[in-house]
């Protein structure tokens, strides 16, 4: 079944001035681009309309605390019914996470998305899987004469965190030149960068280090992969929000095309951290496990297995033609 076409620009301007009790929501786990998207929703609601949208998030690195009103952001949800809730940056309904029940009975649902898997799933949809953020998709939305310094720091963070600081395959003209507009706030950009991307604490340091070690090669070395169990986690003083840039030095392996990490969030679950340099493409792969994502970065969630398994499942359905004749 083809999926749903997008609704106009102008239909989604028309929800943002329309004043109404609003709700932001964003999806499992947030990261850089969901947290600053949903706050630069905010920002541009209240201070280009005057009214403010309840904000609903999972909790989060205390990294991002630097963006503007960040205390806005409540974790705990009380039943209401919202006249208008947004989904941002969620690549399927079930990827919502705190506040998931209020989208599903708003009055109306509105889904902005850049995941090029995403089924549409509300009631106003606008997904341009081509573009490389959530953020840069709400620069789209956003009449350029309504974006301010706070919205500015928002989009540009959101920007940079889901195009590893503006250097995948995602990153075109148009997003470089959005940047170039964003800076041009007067955002402190290289505090954006260095605190919310690269700075870690200590113990991530140490983990990711460990999680590295564990790191084993197949297929010739084009495939690598990794795991850490929650135990392990525990013995680091650190959650799961805080490896998330192990999959990406593993992917930085030379010759390798295809990285996977796995975390275990519970006994027996484990959430998997696909990334691709140039061959595989990955939505694809996390699409057949039920997940979904993008072409070289995406994610899926396994129950009831061992990693090794796992790893067998994701690397049996590689094809050949992919690996094949490119040992290292």
């Amino acid at each position: 079944m083809e999926k749903r076409p997008n609704d106009t620009i102008e239909m989604l301007r028309a929800e943002f001035a329309n004043a109404r009790k609003t709700a932001i929501v964003g999806h499992l786990h947030p990261d850089g681009d969901c947290i600053s998207s949903c706050l630069a929703l905010y920002h541009y609601l209240k201070d280009n309309y005057g009214y403010e949208a309840d904000v609903y998030l999972e909790p989060y690195p205390s990294v991002f605390d630097m963006l503007p009103d960040t205390a806005v952001i409540r974790h705990t949800v009380k039943p209401e019914v919202y006249d208008v809730v947004y989904s941002l940056d969620c690549a399927d309904l079930d990827r919502i996470g705190a506040g998931k029940e209020l989208f599903d009975s708003a009055k109306k649902r509105v889904m902005i998305d850049h995941h090029i898997s995403n089924p549409i799933f509300g009631d106003v949809n606008y997904v341009k899987g081509e573009i490389g953020s959530a953020c840069e998709v709400l620069y789209t939305l956003f009449e350029e004469d309504k974006i301010n310094y706070n919205v500015a720091m928002c989009l540009y963070t959101g920007m940079v965190h889901d195009t590893g600081v503006f250097q995948y395959s995602n990153v075109t003209p148009d997003t470089l030149t959005r940047a170039a507009k964003l800076i041009a706030f007067g955002i402190p950009f290289t505090d954006l960068i260095q605190k919310t991307f690269y700075e870690k604490s200590f113990n991530e340091t140490r983990a990711s280090a460990y999680a590295i070690s564990k790191a084993a090669q197949l297929l010739d070395g084009f495939f690598v992969w990794s795991y850490m169990e929650t135990k392990e986690m525990e013995r680091f003083h650190i959650t799961s929000a805080e490896l998330d840039s192990v999959v990406s030095e593993l992917r930085n392996i030379r010759g390798v095309d295809t990285a996977v990490f796995l975390y275990e969030i519970e006994s027996g679950v484990w959430k998997c951290s696909f990334r691709s340099n140039h061959v595989v493409n990955v939505s694809e792969l996390a699409v057949s496990f039920g997940g979904g994502g993008h072409v070289r970065a995406s994610g899926c969630t396994f129950y009831h297995k061992k990693p090794d398994e796992i790893i067998t499942e994701i690397v049996n359905r590689i094809p050949k033609e992919d690996y094949a004749g490119r040992a290292l």
